[in-house]
């Protein structure tokens, strides 16, 4: 589904593209090649390239970046690499969890005994080619990305800001999403702890388009949507969580 000039989204299980443990899968066009963020969760990759090459015909895919190595994000990753021969970038923080395919560390093995995943889905094991850290500005495929890590939704959390197609947009993975709901969920690893010391470094950003993991996403006013949840954990509040009041499904 091409969202404008140079962005497609090419897997959700929300919009109905792709398969049912696919968070939302963006390719970015740049100079060099398609970049895309995260790889879903695997299992529906045939029909995620057929979005991507109605999307952007004949464009290569340079690079992937996962924002966290949660299962509907990250699972997909060795077939992206395999298929498409893309640089893998992960957060230095659980690369290993990536190259090694471990399901307790990704949650993988919890969900799948909570019956939210079916056993047989499994974490195939991915070189990862590049990794990034906090702040620390990278290039793919002729685009400038900033990595912000904001712990609470998992320890590895990381928002991308990119300028694309003339906005200063936000690729939240699972930080934060439309209307200031956060990713706080009842998993190991997610705590207000995290929102509290890391959502303030998404002020001030001036944020056009967000582009969230889940959900709906907007063009403009992006930054309000931050701000709401931002300004609620300052006062010490808790802001809309992920799965209440079918803010996800």
């Amino acid at each position: 589904m091409r969202l404008s000039e140079n962005l497609a989204l090419i897997a959700s299980f929300q919009f109905r593209l792709a398969g049912r443990f696919d968070c939302h899968v963006y390719a970015l066009r740049g100079p060099e090649g398609v970049v895309l963020i995260d790889a879903g969760g695997g299992r529906e990759q045939d029909r995620l390239f057929a979005h991507l090459d109605a999307a952007f015909p004949g464009t290569p895919v340079t690079d992937l970046v996962l924002t966290h190595t949660h299962p509907d994000h990250a699972l997909g990753a060795a077939g992206v690499r395999r298929r498409t021969g893309c640089r893998v970038w992960a957060p230095a923080l659980t690369r290993a969890i990536v190259e090694t395919g471990d399901e307790a560390a990704c949650g993988l093995a919890g969900a799948k005994e909570a019956g939210m995943y079916p056993a047989d889905l499994m974490f195939e094991p991915c070189p990862v080619d590049a990794d990034y850290r906090d702040g620390a500005a990278f290039t793919a495929g002729g685009l400038a990305f900033e990595p912000i890590l904001v712990r609470g939704h998992s320890p590895d959390a990381h928002s991308f800001a990119v300028t694309l197609d003339g906005r200063r947009s936000l690729f939240a993975g699972d930080v934060v999403f439309y209307g200031g709901v956060i990713g706080l969920i009842n998993a190991p690893g997610s705590d207000m702890a995290g929102y509290r010391a890391d959502l303030c470094k998404l002020s001030g950003r001036g944020i056009d388009a967000l582009f969230p993991g889940h959900g709906l996403f907007t063009f403009e006013g992006g930054q309000r949507h931050i701000d709401c949840a931002v300004d609620l954990v300052r006062k010490g509040f808790i802001p809309r969580t992920v799965g209440q009041w079918d803010t996800i499904f």
